[in-house]
């Protein structure tokens, strides 16, 4: 019998795979094929909509996603390989960073949209305060992957302080998206009920700015269908993302040997089928459909009433 027939016969998987069972290969290529196809939807979508932020959050968060399950394919032709595993663990740990900070740009605009009035913060600063916490959790994640990467495999210590390091990054990431989601529901909340925080001042985009002496909507009447169809797939993508933030959580928390992580069923549905149905409910939730000014407007223009007084400012963004 020829040595790699016996070491065939002899591979353990709960051993001798640090996933401890072999991931199935089909079902890696088919999430490869699924990240592709959503990915490369993005990115032509971002080009054609102009909306060019996309390109850096949920393109990337894509190609992250295909690096991942390339290295569990890879893992699924070599089992016992350290290198795969490590690289798709770091990339599916951070991928959803870069799609939530498209959500908070996205929301962001929303508000600029619908009204200022009704939020505590300023879209500007809302989508500054929450992309820059997802930076932070980002680059905690990607330096827990690059510490539990270099441990050497008699190092054990080194590669558990690694992923409490991922767990940190991960627990900043659900904190911001938590406060996003609050922070959301009130302003929507107020919105309906048309109680907003800062009665003195108004906004009006770009497309009121065509008929300017027509009265303003005030709360949810300014609410356009197209609006409320992208609160609907905003709200779908934050919740699988979310449930995919906690099972990670507990995953990482859970240990490299853990239960959680040696369920490959868990892993496919809970990570796999989790992102890609929060990034192909915004391809048909798009916002350069949903959110799309009109042609020759794309410079904003807002009519700002302050507090008291009866002349109004013109503001060029």
């Amino acid at each position: 019998m020829s040595t790699s027939s016996a070491s065939n016969e002899t591979f353990d998987p709960s051993r001798d795979s640090p996933y401890n069972y072999v991931p199935t290969a089909w079902i890696c290529a088919l999430f490869i094929v699924l990240f592709s196809l959503t990915g490369l939807i993005h990115l032509g979508q971002s080009l054609w909509y102009k909306m060019y932020f996309l390109i850096p959050t949920i393109v990337t968060c894509a190609l992250c996603e295909v690096l991942g399950w390339s290295g569990r394919y890879w893992s699924s032709q070599n089992p016992p390989a350290s290198t795969p595993f490590m690289i798709q663990i770091t990339s599916t740990i951070i991928a959803p960073s870069f799609m939530t900070a498209a959500m908070f740009i996205i929301l962001g605009r929303i508000m600029t949209i619908v009204g200022v009035e009704y939020s505590r913060l300023r879209p500007k600063t809302f989508s500054i305060l929450f992309v820059t916490a997802d930076i932070v959790a980002l680059a905690i994640q990607g330096a827990g992957g690059g510490i539990a990467s270099s441990a050497e495999d008699d190092d054990p210590h080194g590669a558990e302080r690694g992923a409490q390091i991922m767990v940190a990054g991960i627990i900043i990431q659900m904190v911001a998206v938590s406060l996003y989601v609050l922070l959301a529901i009130e302003y929507l909340v107020r919105v309906y009920r048309n109680q907003p925080i800062h009665p003195g001042f108004t906004a009006i985009d770009s497309v009121e700015m065509l008929a300017p002496r027509q009265p303003r909507p005030r709360g949810f009447a300014i609410v356009t269908q197209k609006i409320r169809l992208m609160i609907i797939g905003l709200s779908i993508s934050t919740v699988f993302i979310y449930i995919r933030s906690i099972y990670r959580t507990i995953e990482l928390l859970d240990g490299w040997n853990g239960s959680i992580i040696s369920n490959e069923r868990l892993f496919n549905l809970l990570d796999g089928a989790t992102m890609v149905v929060a990034m192909v409910v915004l391809n048909a939730f798009h916002p350069g459909f949903l959110l799309h000014e009109p042609e020759g407007i794309r410079r904003r223009s807002r009519v700002v009433w302050a507090q008291g007084s009866a002349n109004p400012r013109v503001i060029y963004n």
